[in-house]
Formats: C-alpha cells, structure tokens, sequence
C-alpha cells in the first residue's frame, strides 16, 4: 500500500475517534501563556533524581529534584521562545538529551540537544532537516537514536498540523555520524526505546491501527504487538508505552471508562510481552500518561493530568509500584528566583 493510500485510511478510519478526543483534549497542546509541569519526566540510573520540564509563561527549562520530591534546581534554560522537552538520561548519568522546540509563525521546529553535566554545556548534536520528536540512547552509551518527521502539517481539515513520515535514526555519539534504520514514513511514531540488551528498538505507530513495534538492529526484520485486554476503547489505543528494565513487560495507559461526562479516563496498563496480555495497573481515574520505570526498584513514575478536558492541563507526578498497590504523590516546589522567564 502507498503511503497515499495509507494516510487515506487513516484518516477513514480515525475520524470518529478523533471527534471523540477533541471533546477530551487530546490533540491540544500547553495553551497561550501556560505554566506549570510538562508531561515527560526522566528517572537516572541511580534511581536519586528525577528531571523534568516547567513551562513559565510558554517556555519550558529543565529541572531536576529528588525521586522522592523538594525543591527543584534549574537545569538547563532556553532562549525566549524555545522550550527544553522529552529528557532521558545516559546510561552513566553524565548526559541528558531532550528535545529544543520553537515554533514562528510559518511553522514549528525542533531538535535534539545534548546537556553534559560535567561540564554544565549544551551541544548541539544533530541539525538535520525534519522535526525531531524524542531521542534513546543505547545501552552502550555510544549512540543516540531519534525519531524524525519530514513533514509537519495537517492531512485533514479537521486536524491540527502535526509531524508526520515518520523514522528512526541512529547517531554514533563518538564519530557525530548519523544513518537511517527505518524507511518507513510512518503516519505516526513515538515511544523510542532501546532493549536492555541493545539489540532491537521498540516504538509505537498506527498501521490500521495502534501497535507496539520491535525492529532488530540485527536484520531489520520487525515484530508487531497488538495488546489484549479490556479496554473501553475496544480497540487499543496505545499512549506512551515503557519498556521494563527486563524487558519483559510494558506499561502503557488506554481508555479504561468514561467519567460522568462522558469524558474518557485513561489509566495505566501492564502488558506481558510473551502472552501480550494487558492487564489495568493504575485507578486515579483522573488522565495518567507517560509512564517511566526506576532502574534498580519495582516502581514506575506517571503523570496525572486532573483537568484533562480543560484548556490549562494541571500535571501532576506521582510514584506508583509496579503491582499498582501503592502510590505516593511527587511534591516539587520551584525556586521562587526563576520564575520569571
């Protein structure tokens, strides 16, 4: 099938759920003069620290504080204009990418950057063309997989412009040279991740409809999982899945009701990979998203958004196990001298 044809069905098949998400807000971002916490947090490999985004007025910098909550210390702040989003941490702790984003009137941009702790400098290591979503690194340490767009537009009338074609790339961290591993031009793909043993890549894209993706860095051949479980969706609807440090199982959240709004309720998931069988992890009955694992202890971190169908999102952090027995609310305070942006 053609990428035409393809994008064709796609938006056959998705116009009805995306009426359904616009009434939930799904396909909004941080509005005019938001601030508060972004959606995507970073544990390190320690399990000590936790890094995260806070918007001030639109633009987001990077902050980190304890796993366990406090005052939160200024990592790494943008240019006025520019937001610093979606940060992962290298496997030793010395780097931190994340996603640099600004957007003019014509369009939006962005790139991956690179924060180096030891030195307390930001580089930048990959200017290509295309719109950059998310960065892992390897295990090794040695290379930076990104995902990138080639375009960034709108193939319906009813949907906002967003990035689309869709592949992965690898940077070799000590040469800066940089390939192509996908030749996919997906609608749609998020979620990078590498396999503990390094040797496949997992990330979620739409082919008819919602899938977890394993593509061997071996041969290039790839596997596709489709999660079984209750979800009110009926079909799933994969958002933000985490692979386990095992790589045994993921978590990922998925419509599991509706409130008395008829608002959907996303939760937590936890999917076997060998029986593919998803089980609900989570009940805040609030929307829970990007889920994030500790290295060395049997919990996860998630964020809750408490006004989900509103216009401002109110983001919270909280750490839960990996059984969804017990959770426990991140407190952060942000220092009172970086307030203003």
């Amino acid at each position: 099938m053609t990428l035409k044809m393809k994008n064709i069905s796609f938006i056959a098949g998705m116009i009805v759920l995306f009426v359904l998400l616009w009434g939930a807000g799904s396909f909004t971002g941080e509005p005019d003069g938001f601030s508060g916490f972004g959606r995507t947090t970073a544990i390190s490999p320690d399990d000590s620290e936790l890094v995260f985004s806070y918007y001030h007025g639109d633009d987001a910098a990077l902050y980190t504080v304890p796993v366990s909550g406090g005052e939160a210390e200024l990592l790494a702040k943008p240019e006025e204009g520019k937001s610093f989003l979606h940060p992962a941490f290298s496997p030793n702790g010395k780097k931190i990418a994340f996603v640099e984003q600004w957007e003019t009137e014509e369009r939006r941009y962005s790139q991956v950057r690179i924060f180096n702790r030891e030195e307390q400098s930001i580089a930048q290591r990959i200017n290509t063309k295309g719109y950059m979503t998310e960065a892992a690194f390897s295990p090794d340490g040695k290379s930076l997989y990104f995902l990138k767009a080639d375009t960034y537009k709108n193939y319906s009338p009813i949907a906002s412009e967003r990035p689309h074609e869709f592949d992965v790339y690898r940077m070799n961290l000590e040469t800066k040279e940089t390939e192509q591993i996908t030749f996919e031009q997906g609608y749609d793909m998020s979620s990078l991740a590498v396999t503990p043993d390094g040797k496949q890549l997992m990330f979620r894209t739409y082919r008819e409809h919602d899938q977890l993706v394993f593509h061997s860095m071996e041969d290039g051949n790839e596997k596709s999982i489709v999660p079984k479980g209750d979800f009110a969706s009926k079909a799933p609807m994969i958002s933000s899945p985490t692979l386990s440090p095992d790589g045994q199982y993921v978590v990922f959240t998925d419509v599991a009701t509706k409130d008395e709004n008829g608002t959907f309720v996303y939760e937590a998931f936890r999917m076997d990979l060998e029986t593919k069988q998803a089980e609900q992890l989570t009940s805040f009955y609030e929307h829970v998203t990007h889920p994030v694992f500790f290295h060395n202890k049997d919990k996860l971190m998630v964020t809750v958004d408490k006004n989900f169908a509103g216009r401002n999102p109110e983001y919270s952090y909280w750490q839960i196990n990996t059984d969804g027995e017990e959770r426990e609310r991140v407190t952060i305070e942000i220092p009172e001298e970086t307030n203003d942006n």
